[in-house]
């Protein structure tokens, strides 16, 4: 999940395309839920779509994105394929963002207390 940087620290502009597809897997609640999957251990595509409760088309749209975004690694095995998630900085950027929705929830119940 790099980028490349320009001398000065700045992100050239094929990273920045990287690091938009990267988060872009964040902006759709069907492909946290296959994150949240996975986050234990590898699992197929038959697996995610029964745990997950999204139809088989999606979970391989979504897996697809994902892996084409360097979030998941791929692994055959006989006619099974496997996913898993090829970095756990994946959890730790989910934690900051669920982090700050929960500060701004408990802002917002402070805030109908006073009114």
């Amino acid at each position: 999940m790099s980028a490349k940087k320009k001398a000065g620290g700045q992100i050239t502009p094929e990273g920045l395309e990287k690091l938009a597809s990267v988060f872009r897997v964040f902006s759709e609640a069907g492909r946290l839920a296959l994150l949240q999957e996975l986050k234990n251990r590898e699992m197929t595509v038959g697996e995610l779509v029964d745990s997950a409760g999204i139809g088989q088309a999606g979970v391989s749209k979504h897996l697809k994105m994902m892996f084409d975004a360097g979030i998941l690694s791929r692994r055959k095995d006989g006619t099974k394929v496997y996913y898993a998630v090829s970095d756990p900085m994946v959890y730790e950027l989910c934690d900051l963002v669920c982090g700050k929705l929960v500060r701004e929830q408990e802002a917002m119940k402070a805030i109908e207390y006073v009114i």
